[in-house]
């Protein structure tokens, strides 16, 4: 007659069965996560060629960054950045900006160099990369203002008096001078553009961007005016839209002025800048203003 298991027993197996089930499905429900590796970029530096290509100020404030030539996302600097994907890598990095000084509007800036490194990425471990670049070769210049001669670009003077420009060293942004515009009770609005005309800005593409360090009291907007080589004398048609606000100290902008070009569809432009005190309740918020301005470059493809 066979001996009957006790049933504290049966209890025992029957709870270690439950037990390993629930371990089972818990690592079903939760299983075990990859552990990334990182990449992190403090910034990136550019190097530009003082004498063909102006200063090497710039604004960069997001890396966007491609893995094996796929685009993973655009990242605020410092940028520290997890990846899932280990072991031989290849890392493109691109430098952003916001369109316009926009911050809704990140772009990569498509005149500066990309960055490729090649990488053994491994979990756990922070890759440090600091790019320098420069701008691509293709890159062209319509003019580089840095305002360090005795006469500058900007001296066609469309509403106002041309003594409300001046070539100061006080407060200059960098090198010996840069360029003050004043404003006051009596001249309260001064528009002005560069005396030269620029053609073919769009021949090999439509990108076309103004790049400027300023410091303003006031709001400043900028524009383009487009000419007909072969049209009757005129005033010329003048597009005015990307601008910026007050602020104490030097900023740099990248203006996008694509499309307006490419809506205007003229042969020649002249860079044009409005800047005034606004009104406020009918009367002037200020009765004075400077602007300061300074390494002004148009460059397109």
């Amino acid at each position: 007659m066979q001996k009957k298991q006790p049933m504290s027993k049966w209890m025992g197996i029957g709870i270690s069965i439950l037990a390993l089930a629930a371990l089972s499905s818990c690592d079903i429900i939760n299983p075990e996560e990859d552990i990334p590796a990182y990449i992190y970029v403090p910034d990136i530096e550019l190097q530009a060629n003082s004498i063909t290509e102006g200063s090497s100020s710039e604004k960069i404030t997001e890396v966007w960054l491609s893995l094996d030539g796929g685009f993973l996302g655009a990242y605020s600097l410092p940028a520290l950045i997890p990846l899932l994907e280990t072991g031989s890598r290849e890392i493109i990095l691109q430098a952003g900006i916001k369109d316009n000084g926009i911050n809704s509007t990140p772009d990569i800036y498509p005149f500066y160099e990309t960055s490729t490194y090649n990488k053994t990425l491994v979990s756990n471990v922070v890759d440090t990369i600091r790019p320098v670049i420069g701008y691509q070769d293709v890159a062209k210049f319509a003019f580089i203002e840095n305002f360090e001669r005795s006469t500058h670009l900007f001296q066609d003077i469309r509403r106002g008096q041309l003594s409300q420009v001046q070539l100061v060293a006080e407060g200059a942004f960098e090198g010996s001078q840069s360029l003050r515009i004043r404003l006051d009770t009596t001249s309260s609005i001064l528009e002005v553009a560069t005396n030269a005309r620029y053609s073919e800005l769009t021949k090999q593409s439509p990108l076309v961007y103004l790049e400027v360090n300023y410091r303003s009291d006031v709001p400043v907007v900028f524009g383009v005016i487009g000419h007909d080589i072969n049209g009757l004398p005129s005033q010329g048609e003048a597009a005015l839209d990307p601008g910026f606000s007050p602020r104490e100290d030097w900023n740099k902008i990248y203006f996008n002025l694509s499309r307006m070009i490419v809506d205007l569809n003229r042969e020649e432009y002249q860079v044009v800048l409005q800047a005034y005190i606004p009104i406020e309740n009918g009367q002037l918020s200020k009765k004075s203003a400077d602007i300061w301005l300074d390494n002004i470059k148009l460059v397109h493809f």
